[in-house]
């Protein structure tokens, strides 16, 4: 009998694609999220929208989310909710006490309280990481240094709730497994990473103009292999882990910059008019160009078991695109032609 997992957050990107292996599997599987899942990805799990539990709900709100552990009595937890608008986030940093800390604590305190739940995983962020030490970025790398700290508002919530996972799992006894993932892509992420813009852009025959990031590095992860990690580390047996935090990366050495994605969307679509500018916004210099690095997967295979399947970054935007052209094709939409 297979296990009955909340996830939090089960609408978005990375949380429709792990609903979608959880059924697959044969979990039961309650979507826990402030809205219904809709366009592409409701497109994505179509055949089996309606084996995923939705319950309507914001984890910042204790009182619904203990009603809705009492009600499902999961024995999983995976937490990926956080509904942070990143445009407001510097007008607005309270949203990431509010809902990020916030959601954390509460997931943890329902833990605490009702019992029951064996294992929770929470995403956090490559975001916890300052400038770059040393390479490969293994768990042990520092995140909060005499000099600098976490990247930005977002890194200090993900560190945050780091924290907090940390200490509620040595007062309570709670069994928590972390997770970092590293520039997500695949269909479909609504998130600013030059893939997308550049790859979907192409394939519906547009042309693509990004002006700045074209030497922004970055370890490349596809959705299915955090989603596939995030499995991985729901299941694992403790008695495995030598570690309670993981980078959800692809691990790729050497890293690939936003200018080589352009020229591999370019391969891929002949005729693509797609290029991205040299130049860097303030965020990218403070942020990106320091904390970027290769990351150490090894215990991610050595302990969650898992074998990354999308190091090579041109097999997993080939995936990416067979999904979007599969996709346009559903709207009455013929895609751009592709060589392979």
């Amino acid at each position: 009998m297979g296990n009955t997992v909340l996830v939090t957050g089960g609408s978005g990107f990375i949380g429709t694609h792990l609903c979608k292996m959880l059924v697959e599997r044969g979990d039961r599987v309650v979507n826990f999220d402030l809205y219904p899942r809709s366009g592409p990805l409701s497109w994505l799990v179509r055949g089996i929208e309606p084996e995923i539990v939705y319950e309507k709900g914001d984890v910042a709100n204790l009182t619904q989310l203990l009603a809705l552990i009492r009600k499902h009595r999961p024995n999983r937890i995976a937490h990926l909710a956080a509904s942070i608008d990143m445009d407001s986030i510097e007008s607005y940093p309270m949203q990431i006490y509010e809902q990020m800390v916030g959601g954390m604590v509460n997931v943890l305190e329902a833990m605490r309280l009702l019992g029951g739940v064996e294992r929770m995983v929470n995403l956090s962020s490559i975001s916890v990481l300052g400038t770059k030490q040393y390479e490969p970025i293994d768990c042990n790398h520092p995140t909060l240094m005499a000099s600098e700290g976490p990247g930005g508002l977002y890194g200090a919530g993900k560190a945050a709730g780091e924290a907090f996972c940390w200490a509620y799992a040595d007062l309570f006894d709670l069994d928590v497994v972390q997770l970092r993932p590293s520039a997500a892509y695949g269909f479909l992420t609504r998130n600013s990473i030059f893939m997308n813009e550049m790859l979907e852009g192409a394939l519906r025959g547009e042309s693509v103009r990004l002006p700045h990031g074209r030497h922004v590095p970055r370890d490349y992860t596809h959705v299915i292999d955090i989603a596939g990690i995030t499995l991985a580390a729901l299941n694992v047996s403790s008695s495995r882990l030598k570690h309670r935090v993981f980078y959800a990366a692809s691990g790729m050495n050497p890293l690939v910059t936003a200018g080589e994605v352009a020229v591999i969307v370019r391969e891929m679509v002949p005729g693509a008019d797609v290029d991205i500018g040299e130049t860097n916004t303030p965020s990218i210099e403070r942020y990106d160009l320091n904390m970027r690095g290769v990351h150490d997967v090894q215990p991610v295979e050595e302990q969650l078991g898992y074998t990354i399947q999308y190091r090579n970054i041109r097999n997993g935007m080939e995936e990416y695109a067979d999904r979007y052209c599969e996709y346009l094709g559903s709207q009455g939409i013929t895609p751009a032609r592709r060589v392979r």
